[in-house]
């Protein structure tokens, strides 16, 4: 049998199928990874068009498409406006940055467009029949606007601020994603017109009116009716509402900085301040106000999206906090917890490895873990990697409780994690208090990695227990990502685990790696070399297979060996839940390859990756997709399976993925995506559910409450 070192560090030559794939024009072979991603959304969207799913999970589904929007402005359309204003330079020229910066932008209206039809035509009245309605201004009856006039006096005229603009008072810094309103005001007295901003205040957007009716104003509609207030001595003669998002990326020299920490606080405070890259304005808004708006803030028309409905749809999060109907919801889905028997961890894990498949089986056992091991007296030192955790995180908790007691804990915290930095420096900040031994990620690197090692004198000498998984020590996510934990006491894994720890924190070289395969040194030549030999074993005659699940693969690299190796007839599979560049169905290029998106009531986060061997598999999950930013840019960790049961167990979640007829949905090779549904007769197989069931069967313990994801047949065409 092929040992798992040789398997992780071999590597085999380039054929003469990589040549010819390679041969091939790249826009040929691969989708454009931006429109990709728009198309990711756009599956994200029709969960929120599907009439079988509960109208409030419709309307968050449409608060998703908007945060979903929002980043990938802030990140990824921001980038390329840096790429094509000659701002930042990359692989991308300034013209393709440009084309591209259209092309995201046309589809960006396509796609707003339809999410605010899918508002305004379904689900908003479908919320005014079961009791919840936003009426707008033309509806207001006078009681209401008694109400609102009230509402408006005691809790937001308090906070409003009247913004001149003005030869001696510039255009102002406005927020990013806050909503404003712009004025233009008639002096009574006689003079110039003027205009002028007002910033909606920061909060819950929903304004009840009269008690008990389902009746609801949104607080920037609240404000557009009662400015004048603001503005004594004038008339209002034309108002618009918009909202401004800016670059969202941080400017750190890593290194020259002296202080990591200080360096990245000291830019978050600049982030609000980046330059804006989308306009969004009411489309009911004075045209004269628009045309002001984009000269004062310096934006390409084409940057401006009109909006046909109440700006910023991440408010319909909030909708089930006004609306009390859980009928109208997907039931709670209560997770299985496993193992049963926890009263001693440690045992339970030498015992034999464990796999934990959240949130089907409830992360809290992590939890309990580390606040086990954190009272533990036989316990010598915790050491962890953190890149995202909740507010109030319960494991950030116990390994400051350690610290305290004496105890050595070492923490990795990723400061760099996007949009998490405030977070992770506030957690830096109280761990560093409590005494634990906290690093700040390394230069150049991000640590993505989630790793926790737990170091243990025992009557037999020092064991070291590690959790390895696919997602992040988040208490909070675990509840709707879809990830995967192994803990284990195998000697072998403790022995990579400990070795990358070591490099982490100090100088170390790295080690013959035993069970891992660790970015950026192996895990991209690892994959290359799985994918190779999968070709060679089907060149071979012997039956070549990959299946593959993660979150995106834009990797052209990787895109490559996979087409090398269906042209050497391996049969491909890949669960990609968001980008994929990859064209799959391409004769003579990967007509063995097919690429399948499940989008549903949980985010699917796991990493689990299958090459068949000859008739020896590998099975390893991991917490890095198929990026060139996770291959190359960031520590990240893949770990090799070879216990049976739990390979076993890894092939079955994959079968379950693979046999969905409900959710899932096929990349076809001209880049559209076709919805499965069951054949008449057949029973329908959404994966999320099955495995709910499957991993009640694993657990043979019951949920406090029955399990009730339910699932009600698509109408075709739906």
């Amino acid at each position: 049998m092929t040992t798992p070192h040789s398997l992780v560090n071999a590597t085999t030559p380039m054929t003469s199928d990589l040549r010819t794939v390679q041969a091939i024009t790249a826009p040929d072979r691969f989708f454009s990874r931006e429109m990709s991603w728009m198309k990711f959304n756009r599956r994200v969207l029709e969960e929120a068009q599907d009439t079988s799913v509960p109208v409030i999970e419709r309307a968050k589904f449409l608060a998703i498409v908007s945060s979903n929007l929002d980043e990938f402005v802030m990140v990824r359309l921001a980038e390329l406006w840096e790429l094509a204003n000659g701002f930042l330079s990359g692989e991308t020229t300034a013209e393709d940055a440009a084309a591209q910066m259209l092309e995201v932008r046309k589809e960006m209206m396509v796609l707003v467009a339809d999410q605010y039809r899918a508002w305004t035509d379904s689900i908003a009245p479908s919320l005014a029949r079961e009791g919840f309605s936003i009426l707008p201004r033309a509806q207001w009856s006078a009681d209401d606007e008694m109400t609102l006039r009230k509402f408006y006096v005691d809790q937001l005229q308090p906070m409003l601020t009247p913004l001149a603009v003005d030869p001696t008072r510039p255009f102002p810094l406005l927020i990013n994603r806050g909503i404003c309103v712009a004025v233009h005001l008639i002096p009574e007295a006689g003079g110039e017109p003027k205009n002028a901003l007002v910033a909606v205040p920061q909060g819950h957007r929903f304004v009840k009116m009269i008690e008990g009716t389902g009746r609801w104003a949104l607080s920037e509609d609240v404000v557009m009716e009662f400015l004048d207030t603001l503005f004594t001595g004038y008339t209002i003669t034309a108002r618009c509402l918009f909202r401004t998002t800016r670059d969202g990326a941080l400017d750190i020299d890593e290194d020259s900085s002296a202080d990591l920490l200080n360096e990245i606080e000291a830019e978050l405070k600049s982030r609000d301040r980046g330059h804006v890259v989308r306009l969004e304005i009411a489309a009911n808004g004075d045209q004269a106000l628009q045309q002001w708006l984009l000269t004062k803030i310096q934006l390409d028309p084409a940057a401006v999206v009109p909006v046909t409905g109440p700006l910023d749809m991440t408010m319909l999060f909030g909708i089930g906090n006004c609306l009390d109907r859980p009928e109208l919801a997907f039931p709670p889905m209560m997770a299985y917890t496993y193992p049963e028997d926890w009263s001693d961890p440690f045992a339970r894990i030498r015992e034999s490895e464990i796999i934990l498949h959240h949130p089907f089986q409830n992360f809290q056992r992590i939890v309990e873990l580390v606040e086990y091991a954190a009272k533990d007296p036989k316990v010598m030192a915790i050491k962890q990697t953190l890149y995202r955790v909740s507010g109030d995180s319960p494991i950030v908790q116990a390994l400051a409780r350690a610290a305290l007691s004496g105890k050595q804990v070492t923490v990795l915290i990723e400061l760099k994690a996007r949009f998490d930095e405030a977070a992770n420096i506030r957690w830096a900040r109280s761990l560093e208090e409590a005494g634990a031994h906290v690093i700040y990620g390394l230069v150049g690197l991000k640590v993505h990695a989630k790793l926790l090692m737990i170091i243990r004198r025992e009557v037999d000498g020092i064991v070291r227990y590690c959790h390895l998984g696919t997602g992040n020590f988040n208490d909070k996510t675990a509840r709707f990502y879809t990830d995967l934990t192994l803990l284990t006491a195998n000697e072998a894994v403790g022995r990579d685990v400990a070795a990358l720890f070591n490099m982490l924190t100090g100088y170390s070289q790295p080690p013959e790696w035993e069970r891992l395969a660790v970015a950026p040194l192996t895990l991209r030549s690892s994959f290359t070399d799985w994918i190779r030999r999968e070709a060679e074993h089907a060149r071979a005659g012997r039956k070549g297979r990959i299946i593959a699940k993660f979150n995106s693969l834009v990797d052209t690299q990787l895109c490559d060996e996979l087409y090398a190796a269906s042209r050497a007839g391996v049969e491909i599979d890949l669960i990609v839940r968001g980008m994929c560049i990859l064209r799959p169905g391409i004769p003579g290029l990967s007509e063995t390859i097919r690429v399948r998106s499940i989008v549903g009531r949980l985010l699917e986060h796991s990493r689990i990756y299958f090459f068949a061997n000859g008739g020896e598999p590998l099975y390893g999950i991991a917490s890095a997709d198929w990026m060139s930013r996770n291959l190359d840019r960031r520590i990240e960790c893949l770990v090799q399976i070879e216990n049976p049961q739990i390979c076993a167990r890894l092939q079955g979640i994959l079968d379950i993925y693979m046999r969905d007829n409900s959710q899932a949905r096929i990349l076809k090779s001209d880049g559209s995506y076709e919805r499965l549904h069951p054949a008449p007769g057949e029973e329908p197989r959404p994966a999320q559910i099955v495995l709910l069931q499957e991993s009640g069967k694993v657990s043979k313990t019951k949920p406090e409450e029955r399990p009730t994801l339910r699932f009600k047949p698509r109408k075709r065409g739906v």
